[in-house]
């Protein structure tokens, strides 16, 4: 029976679409997976070790760095703060989606919404973030990506 319905789709589409179509839409898939898993792998292992903490009773913990990054951006460029802030809410969505996307499609789903998550602020985000990290398979997942690239594991609340 499931054989039959998958001979019906896969003659469908062959007449629909033709052999050489379908072929390109699967190597672009690929190719695509394969680009994607390499950005993904490359933020993952620039984040700081510590970027899941959450101290201070909401507030993530802010080092004299960042703290001085972000004086100078709010008192000479407030423009650019704004379109930093559109812009990583714009990448964020856009995660958050392909991360949904990929819970039925190859991809590490879980991760990418993890990632777009990040980046949206958004009431109630600190919660959702830890239902996602308190899944084993995504902090083991996150830490094989940094182990592979000789950094040091996330430490999680």
């Amino acid at each position: 029976m499931l054989t039959d319905y998958y001979h019906k789709i896969a003659h469908y589409l062959t007449d629909t679409f033709g052999a050489n179509f379908i072929f390109l839409i699967i190597l672009l898939t690929t190719g695509v997976s394969i680009v994607y898993f390499i950005i993904i792998s490359y933020i993952i292992t620039q984040m700081d070790k510590e970027y899941f903490l959450y101290k201070n009773g909401g507030d993530n913990q802010i080092t004299d760095d960042v703290h001085i990054k972000k004086s100078y951006l709010s008192s000479k460029n407030s423009g650019i703060r704004y379109l930093v802030n559109i812009a990583k809410i714009i990448i964020g969505v856009f995660l958050l989606v392909c991360g949904i996307v990929m819970l039925v499609l190859p991809g590490q789903g879980l991760i990418t919404m993890l990632i777009g998550l990040s980046l949206i602020p958004f009431p109630g985000k600190h919660k959702l973030e830890q239902n996602l990290l308190g899944r084993k398979s995504v902090r083991s997942s996150l830490n094989w990506i940094r182990a592979k690239a000789n950094k040091d594991p996330f430490i999680f609340d």
